[in-house]
């Protein structure tokens, strides 16, 4: 097929250009895939709660330290789980995917189009619309990396170091998936209603309970209910990794979190991880999570590790009854830019409907007439009478009076035009007139992208195995429950695709994405994104379209021959700028005392520079305080070893990973001295600490020896410079110890003995799922050795049973006993004295 490509770069040429179109052609799957830590500075802000801006309140902020890495957000202080990333280059020696998750709140559009370029440069390979990212939604990740001044108020003013040491992590990372490639075998697992009791995650959205959205799904409390798994193998049959999906927010940490963590979704993804005997890559996407809240048991950091705990079984089910092959598959995927300009944004549900809004009116009064009856909208919509867009939108009163949209009807009544809002960001975060346009640039278009794989095989949601070409469509913002499920049907209607997947917080970023429907029920969701309850719908539409031009043709047609989906231009202008930065007195050098402002976001633990003598299971911890490197260079990776024979070996999870402030297992502080200013000279102390919990079914059963924490990390060559700097490595170590048996509580009382292991008051780490992290938790058997008055023992196995986070069994004391003492498969004690 010969097509005229007449774009080119800033307009159409005078001569057309006459390109032959390939045709899709199948071949067998070719995988790699890879993960890694992502690189950012300490002191850069978080994303995700609005709260944490000084002007909205300071949410987070533990103390008056300063950074050069922050405007109007409160810094971050410290590590609980460092933000990673996951990517799969996927291809069938024609075509290729890229897909990236990556642990930010949500993805910059220019983010996917730089890390496509820079991918293009290095392979030489044409990587135009084949990258997607996806983000994973945690809100304690830093975020000042977006250029669109409309997300300043999510993540703090852009700074451009920030940006581009993660472009630089989503490069490497994508990169090492490509030097990975083997042949493969992939499929799909789709599960349906698979959390039922809400264990895990919960619908949060109560607006739309009594709304009837679908035929056949009861009104009332509605989570999107679809588990989806992307099984990735070798063709030998030897498991690389996952990516699984469903919709969970990140929110577990709270807007007063200072410590950056991948929250719930990362917890799955350590979860997981820790039910294989080798460091598969298992990553989590998003699906409809936009309204759906993380769940969990116990409180503080152990909640999150509950979330991971109690969906892992479900998960890994549906992984092991994956089907995967390595025939020849078809692979295509495109990236456009769906037009979002106001007049040009409408909703027509396949010709059933026709729905935009009237043009712009300063004199304009809408009719308020936003329901016809009980379920159908008023064709009009001409309440969203406004020019440059609104937002805080769905409450019942105006966050600004005087400076809505028009009108006085709910959910209308309470929004506040977007050029009333441009001059509130200017003042927050020290813009320039030139520097916020109107329209807002990241408001005109919506960067979306589909891919279309298969044939694959596929364990249907009846437990079936089908072979047919799967959809995943990539959404740029906050999908719900009732728009991914819409999707689903409205993919299979129109376009055949009996299995599409829909994607969130992918691409591009527009704000939580709802029907009109629920858009007009009002809540928190309608809040942020700028257009109204057209945008969403406007922008599946475009999808859509895309689907069926690009994906359900036999060619591989051109990502843009029009020159229409072009990148979107941010006027702000950003460079890397100089600064000084400290040397310190003795980096790697270990603290002899604790500065008196020192914070540690551990209540009830005694601080300590070095660990003690002995610490026990559980119930004991081993900290380490340490002299570090200025946190433009520095964030320092802390791990644990032990001690065998005269070595030192980093001791490692059951898939093999380390022991790390990486995962839950160690967290890490820093503080900056004098905490402000930045520009003065400073020094940087660090702390770490190490709860004796272990990784899945061994929480309890460390194993006893000699450990110590050891860290490395990076101290400036140099007084001054721009990034990427010169730097000179540094280790520390902590003094030697020993983990020792935990203390099992022991009762007997009216012939029931009772048993538990308490977990300390500091506890951080989850020790059981039917326990607490800071009190009883039960054993997972005990032997009972009964103490005689003449010295003797004997020994007993009772019939546990498990109520209220311990283990309880009926016994007959032995004449002459003065003592018993329950001993659990690992060697933990204790006894009570009769």
């Amino acid at each position: 097929m010969i097509w005229l490509l007449l774009a080119a770069c800033g307009g159409f040429e005078s001569e057309p250009i006459a390109r032959e179109i390939p045709v899709a052609e199948a071949g067998p799957p070719v995988a790699g895939m890879a993960e890694a830590a992502l690189d950012f500075p300490m002191g850069a802000p978080m994303g995700g709660y609005s709260a944490r801006c000084r002007c909205l309140g300071g949410s987070g902020k533990i103390d008056d330290r300063d950074t050069w890495y922050r405007e109007s957000f409160s810094p971050t202080a410290g590590v609980h789980t460092r933000a990673r990333g996951q990517a799969l280059w996927l291809e069938n020696g024609q075509e290729d995917l890229v897909l990236v998750k990556a642990d930010l709140i949500y993805v910059p559009d220019h983010l996917v189009t730089d890390l496509a370029d820079r991918l293009g440069a290095a392979t030489g390979r044409d990587m135009d619309g084949k990258v997607v990212i996806a983000a994973s939604h945690t809100h304690h990740a830093p975020a000042n990396w977006h250029k669109g001044v409309t997300w300043f108020l999510g993540g703090d003013r852009f700074h451009e170091e920030v940006y581009l040491r993660l472009l630089g992590s989503l490069e490497a990372l994508a990169l090492e998936a490509y030097d990975t490639r083997v042949p493969a075998a992939i499929g799909v697992g789709k599960a349906r209603d698979w959390d039922p009791d809400d264990l895990v995650y919960s619908d949060r959205r109560g607006e739309n309970n009594d709304f009837p959205f679908f035929d056949d799904v009861p009104v009332g409390a509605y989570k999107d209910p679809t588990l989806t798994v992307l099984r990735v193998d070798t063709a030998e049959g030897d498991p690389i990794g996952f990516f699984f999906a469903f919709g969970i927010h990140g929110t577990l940490g709270g807007e007063d979190n200072a410590l950056v963590t991948t929250d719930a979704p990362g917890a799955l993804e350590y979860a997981l991880e820790d039910r294989f005997d080798q460091p598969l890559v298992i990553a989590h996407l998003q699906a409809g999570g936009g309204d759906a809240s993380p769940r969990g048991r116990d409180s503080g950091w152990a909640r999150f590790e509950t979330v991971g705990e109690l969906a892992a079984d479900a998960i890994l089910e549906l992984y092991e009854a994956t089907p995967v092959s390595s025939d020849p598959i078809t692979l295509e995927t495109v990236t456009h830019a769906v037009d979002t300009d106001r007049d040009n944004i409408r909703v027509t549900r396949d010709g059933t409907v026709d729905w935009s809004y009237p043009p712009y009116d300063e004199e304009y009064e809408p009719d308020d007439i936003v329901w016809i009856d009980e379920t159908t909208l008023d064709p009009a919509f001409d309440e969203f009478n406004t020019q440059y867009g609104g937002a805080f939108c769905g409450d019942d009163d105006p966050l600004i009076p005087g400076a809505g949209v028009g009108s006085e009807a709910f959910p209308y009544s309470s929004c506040v035009a977007v050029d009333t809002i441009s001059l509130v960001l200017g003042a927050f975060f020290d813009l320039e007139p030139e520097d916020v346009h109107l329209p807002l640039p990241e408001s005109q278009r919506a960067q979306v992208a589909a891919s279309r794989i298969g044939p694959l095989s596929i364990r249907d949601e009846d437990g079936s195995t089908v072979s047919d070409d799967v959809l995943f469509a990539f959404f740029p913002g906050e999908t719900t429950a009732v728009y991914t499920e819409w999707f689903r049907r409205r993919a299979a209607a129109e376009l055949g695709f009996e299995h599409a997947v829909p994607i969130g917080y992918a691409q591009d970023h527009e704000g939580y994405l709802l029907t009109p429907e629920d858009w007009l029920h009002g809540g928190y969701e309608p809040n942020i994104n700028i257009w109204g309850p057209l945008q969403a719908e406007h922008i599946m539409e475009g999808v859509l379209s895309m689907g069926e031009g690009w994906l359900l043709t036999e060619e591989l047609e051109p990502q843009d021959f029009s020159g229409e989906y072009l990148p979107t231009d941010y006027p702000l202008e950003s460079e890397l700028l100089p600064q000084e930065l400290d040397l310190g007195l003795a980096p790697g050098t270990a603290a002899s005392s604790v500065p008196d402002a020192f914070w540690f976001p551990i209540e009830g633990l005694e601080p300590a520079v070095q660990p003690p003598i002995e610490v026990p299971r559980v119930q004991g911890f081993a900290q380490l305080m340490w002299e570090g490197g200025d946190p433009a260079v520095d964030l320092p990776e802390v791990w644990l070893e032990r001690q065998e024979g005269s070595d030192w070996v980093p001791v490692e999870t059951p898939s093999g990973r380390l022991v790390s402030d990486a995962r839950p297992d160690i967290l890490t502080v820093h503080l900056p001295d004098p905490l402000y200013p930045a520009e003065e000279t400073q020094t940087h102390t660090w702390w770490a600490v190490w709860q004796a919990v272990g990784s899945g079914d061994a929480r309890v059963a460390v194993p006893e020896g000699t450990y110590r924490l050891r860290v490395a990390g990076q101290t400036a060559a140099s007084s001054s410079g721009s990034w990427p700097y010169d730097t000179e490595p540094y280790e520390v170590t902590s003094e030697p110890f020993e983990v020792v048996p935990a203390e099992i509580t022991v009762n007997l009382a009216e012939g029931v003995l009772s048993a538990w292991i308490d977990g300390p008051a500091a506890g951080y780490r989850l020790v059981d799922l039917d326990g607490s992290s800071t009190g009883a938790n039960p054993l997972d058997d005990g032997t009972v050795t009964w103490t005689l008055d003449d010295g003797s023992t004997i020994d007993d196995s009772p019939s546990w049973e498990l109520r209220d986070g311990a283990v309880h069994a009926e016994v007959e004391v032995p004449e002459g006993a003065v003592s018993v003492t329950v001993t659990d498969p690992y060697g933990n004690a204790g006894t009570w004295a009769l």
